[in-house]
């Protein structure tokens, strides 16, 4: 059993495509709460052409199953120990699959810097979309 953490995932899923996955504790909020959202850069990547909720255009293959099974989380804390273990296994599985920056711990920012968003497009792509 994996003690609960706070922590922020992006994942590159293309050369302008990025996967972010969080459960953090906002601001004053009491408790974290568990967030996925999809980024396209532009093409001089100097902006988003679309960010935040577009995980259904977004994201496909890996991701989208990820997406697909964990929405009904979206914006809730997970309270049950055994489901927070299987989403961390399941982050775990992308991690093996895709280019990822991440954060971990008590408490994390809420989001990474869009120079880091821009690095991590920037590498090679791994074989997964």
């Amino acid at each position: 059993m994996t003690k609960k953490f706070e922590f922020h995932y992006a994942f590159q899923l293309t050369r302008k495509i990025i996967f972010e996955v969080s459960y953090y504790t906002l601001g004053s909020n009491n408790h974290a709460y568990f967030t996925t959202s999809a980024n396209e850069f532009n093409q001089p990547k100097t902006d988003w052409c679309r960010c935040g909720q577009a995980q259904k255009d977004l994201c496909s293959g890996l991701s989208k199953i990820f997406y697909n099974k964990w929405d009904k989380y979206h914006l809730k804390d997970i309270t049950e120990q055994e489901v927070f273990d299987d989403l961390i296994k399941d982050i775990e599985y992308l991690k093996q699959h895709y280019n990822y920056l991440e954060i971990k711990g008590e408490k994390c920012p809420d989001s990474f810097r869009f120079w880091q968003l821009k690095e991590l497009s920037m590498q090679k792509v791994k074989g997964w979309k």
